[in-house]
């Protein structure tokens, strides 16, 4: 099979900006042991920024190769209906044969090379699969290594299905449930310090047991991903070929994990594993991997169900060209809030991060569910690809253009936000009706960020802004102070509360202190608010605990907050459903602005 390598100008067009500079068949590999092991990578026409991402692995005598030429994944992917589509990554077993009875741990075998592959997957040179969204699946042989590898870092993806191929050796499931989870998704546990083990952590799988095929039937599998769900009830027939087992109690740390994202799948298929399972296939992606992701947050990553924001939660999309660029951005108004046309309502911007959309965002934060609840209208824009100067965790100059603000104007030619945002806030006033005194802004990463700029930039606009994961950077390329839009910005005040995870100090320190981006960024907050002293005497003083919650909260004389700050113990470069929750609850329904005066209502 001739590898091809489609290579297009880094230049993103305006007028089609999320189309793909990579398409196509690539080969690649990666060094395990000393051996180099290679696989295919799939990138379908039309692939999107922060996809999905599916590692298939093949029975044994069975190449990536072979896989990619008459297995129905490419058709899948070049066909799936979703917005986003799917990359795919073709593994194949070394010298023809998958060591299925390898020990638990042994550094250069096929787990490693699957975990090779997952770092490999990682990189964004190419292409960007987002985090919550890499799914193993596999056929016979292929099908135990998928289990095995899901066994050795569940925290990692987000579902498991095999076919015919689930017979995994019970002393390496022993060792797995008993073995400590260093790798919490985004948390790196290395001393223990949650005494996590691997076999708490919850893994949607499908188990595809086919008595056709040699050690082709399930040997406890199943009950073992029932026991890291916590899965205790007898399941259901949800097809004629499949009982379905959901957790019924509450999942841990909700509300930002479902219990229906908690669920094992059990069928038996005679002949399902031959043919590569080709039947099956599509089957597997849509009903099954697809319906669940694992968001970075709390320990061990955050299981909910996948909703589409347009099919499944109604929401108004919105593709239009604004200054010359193509745009994107979502719409969400409660059923209540359409009953009553005529109302005026609150409306929070919310923004996504680096590499993001706002399909992925409305998803990681949930603020629909909080939108549901207290009736206001939630905008999930999303950014054009450019690229990032910083190298950081999260960023690299040679990343492939990925969704990026163009706050600083630093992408040649690109858009200017401001009138973005300007230009999307009356369409939507124009489609519905917007109480004006009650429009807030909240973001994560690059788009607390944005959500800064907003504050300073249009500060007659905005009541108050919830920035997480992100403070005022003087590095990074990001030092908003300097835009001419903020050096002359208007004398108005901005109630803020930024928020960072303890997990993220190559990003931002949890704790404040003089002289440090996060104590800057309260010093300059205070000072924009009119708070004095703008440095706080002792930066011990006034910190409440809550649970995993450190808050600190600096008020004017009538008791408003004007400026918070919360740190959260474990909390990776993250935000999470229970934070949009508090941000509206505790903060943005407390604040209007009124001729330009912030009116707080305890």
């Amino acid at each position: 099979m001739k590898t091809l390598y489609q290579n297009r100008s880094r230049e993103v067009n305006p007028q089609r900006p999320f189309q793909p500079l990579f398409q196509g068949t690539f080969e690649s590999t990666v060094e395990v042991g000393d051996r180099q092991r290679r696989y295919l990578i799939y990138i379908p026409e039309g692939t999107r920024p922060s996809t999905a991402g599916v590692f298939v692995l093949p029975e044994n005598g069975k190449t990536a190769d072979d896989l990619w030429r008459d297995s129905l994944w490419r058709l899948i992917a070049d066909t799936d209906e979703t917005r986003e589509k799917l990359i795919v990554f073709f593994l194949e077993p070394e010298e023809g044969r998958w060591n299925t009875e390898e020990p638990y741990g042994k550094p250069d075998g096929d787990v490693a090379y699957i975990q090779a592959v997952y770092q490999a997957g990682c990189e964004r040179f190419k292409f960007c699969v987002h985090e919550s969204k890499f799914y193993l699946t596999g056929c016979r042989e292929g099908g135990v290594l998928a289990h095995m590898a899901a066994m050795y870092e569940p925290a990692l993806w987000a579902g498991v299905a095999g076919v015919g191929g689930s017979a995994v050796s019970p002393s390496y499931r022993d060792a797995a449930s008993e073995d400590f989870c260093v790798n919490l998704d985004g948390f790196v546990d290395e001393s223990h310090r949650l005494n996590i083990k691997k076999g708490q952590i919850g893994m949607p799988a499908w188990i595809i047991s086919d008595p056709d095929a040699p050690g082709g039937e399930d040997n406890g599998t199943a009950d073992y991903w029932k026991h890291c769900c916590g899965i205790t009830e007898q399941g259901r027939q949800t097809a004629p070929d499949t009982i379905t087992f959901i957790r019924t109690k509450a999942a841990p740390y909700e509300p930002n994990q479902e219990k229906g994202a908690f669920r094992v799948c059990v069928s038996s298929i005679p002949g399902g594993s031959a043919d590569y399972a080709n039947p099956l296939l599509r089957r597997i992606w849509k009903t099954f991997l697809y319906r669940q992701r694992r968001w970075m947050s709390g320990p061990g990553g955050d299981l909910r169900v996948t909703k589409d924001p347009v099919e499944d939660l109604g929401m108004e999309y919105h593709y239009e060209e604004i200054d010359g660029w193509m745009r994107e951005w979502y719409v969400y108004a409660p059923k209540q809030v359409k009953a009553h046309p005529e109302k005026p309502v609150p409306l929070v911007f919310a923004m996504h991060g680096y590499t993001c959309s706002g399909e992925i965002y409305a998803g990681n934060s949930e603020w629909y569910k909080v939108a549901d609840r207290y009736s206001f209208i939630v905008v999930h824009p999303s950014a054009t690809p450019g690229t990032m100067q910083a190298t950081t965790n999260a960023s690299n100059p040679d990343n492939v253009p990925l969704p990026a603000w163009n706050f600083m104007h630093s992408a040649p030619n690109g858009p200017d936000e401001l009138r973005f945002f300007r230009a999307v806030l009356e369409k939507v006033c124009a489609d519905h009706a917007v109480d004006r005194t009650r429009i807030f802004a909240t973001g994560h990463s690059h788009g607390s960020v944005m959500t800064q700029t907003l504050a300073m930039a249009m500060p007659d606009v905005f009541a108050a802004v919830a920035p997480c994961s992100g403070v005022l950077f003087s590095g990074f390329g990001m030092n908003i102070r300097e835009l001419p839009e903020v050096t002359g910005r208007p004398e108005a005040e901005v109630p803020i509360w930024m928020f960072g995870g303890e997990q993220e100090p190559w990003l931002l320190p949890a704790l404040p202190a003089d002289g440090n981006d996060t104590g800057d960024s309260i010093r300059i907050w205070r000072s924009i608010n009119h708070m004095e002293p703008a440095l706080p005497k002792n930066w011990g003083v006034g910190w409440e605990v809550h649970d995993r919650w450190h808050d600190l909260a600096y008020r004017r004389e009538d008791g408003a907050p004007m400026v918070r700050y919360t740190w959260v113990e474990y909390m990776p470069h993250a935000t999470m459903t229970e934070m949009s929750f508090r941000i509206w609850e505790e903060f943005f329904s407390k604040f209007s602005k009124v001729d330009g005066k912030v009116v707080y209502c305890p």
